[in-house]
Parts: C-alpha cells; structure tokens; sequence
C-alpha cells in the first residue's frame, strides 16, 4: 500500500511540473523494484519451455517440479519412481501420467507467477507432447506380435500322451 501511495505522489509532482517525465519512469522503476523485492517475488520468472522440457524427458522424477518451486510434489514423484519395481511399476505409470497433465496443464510456479517465455512456443511443445502420445498408444494398439511358435518333435511326446 506504500508503494502506492509513493506512486500517488509521484504522479502529483508530475503534473506540477517538479518532474520529467524521464524521472518519473525512472522514480516508478525503483517504486516496482523495491515493491517486487519486499513481496518476495523474483524479478525473472521460471520458463516456461524449460519447465515443459524437464516435465517431458525427467518428469516421472519430479525435476520439473522442483524447478517451479514445488519440492513437495516432486518428492512424492521421485519417491513413486523408486519404489515402482516394488509394485510391479504400477507407480511409475502413475507418475509418467501426472507429469504429462502437469507437462499440460501448470502454468505458474510455486510463487503464483506465469512462466514466462514465448506462449506460441510453449503450446507448440504441447501440441507436441499430444501428438507423440497419441501416436505412441496408437502404434501399441496396432502391434503385431509375430512370436515364433514352437512345438515338441513328435518323437518327444510321450506315447501315453
């Protein structure tokens, strides 16, 4: 609220005239720096492709998620991974799923802030990550498993058979 009453002030003093319009953008600039820095809020966000990146090749052990600040999340991720070969890898697929609806879906890091990063680039990687996905369970749907067969000589098989 201080800083902008300061802003208030700032404004008045230009319209008196008492300041340039070059001090006035540059009074505003130290304004919003010190408001981002008393809010806790970094002055660059996360990106946006990198987070989709990392969700993409190390999702399934959470390393997206503790580069958007989600140490919690990604804890559970990595801990799902390791123990998967105890439950028949059940986890795994658990957490290869809810790294791609986050790939997907989470826009902001733990502060709340938008990652930034050129939005018609971090769509395309989605629509990318879609298009692999489909295509990878449409070829597993399609595969033929071409498995040779063998059967016992006849001379093996028992005569009570």
């Amino acid at each position: 609220m201080d800083e902008f009453v300061n802003f208030e002030k700032l404004e008045i003093l230009q319209k008196q005239g008492k300041l340039s319009p070059e001090e006035f953008a540059e009074q505003k600039q130290i304004l919003f720096r010190r408001a981002m820095r008393e809010s806790g809020e970094h002055a660059n966000p996360k990106s946006g492709v990198i987070y989709i990146l990392l969700a993409w090749f190390l999702g399934t052990i959470g390393i997206h998620n503790f580069y958007a600040g989600y140490a919690g999340w990604a804890v559970i991720q990595l801990l799902l991974t390791l123990s998967a070969p105890l439950f028949l890898f059940v986890p795994l697929i658990v957490t290869a799923l809810w790294a791609f609806l986050e790939l997907l879906f989470q826009n902001t890091s733990r502060g709340g802030r938008k990652f930034s990063g050129s939005r018609k680039v971090i769509w395309m990687l989605r629509i990318g990550a879609v298009a692999w996905f489909v295509a990878a369970l449409a070829s597993a749907v399609f595969v033929d498993f071409n498995l040779p067969v063998e059967l016992p000589e006849e001379d093996i098989i028992p005569e009570s058979f």
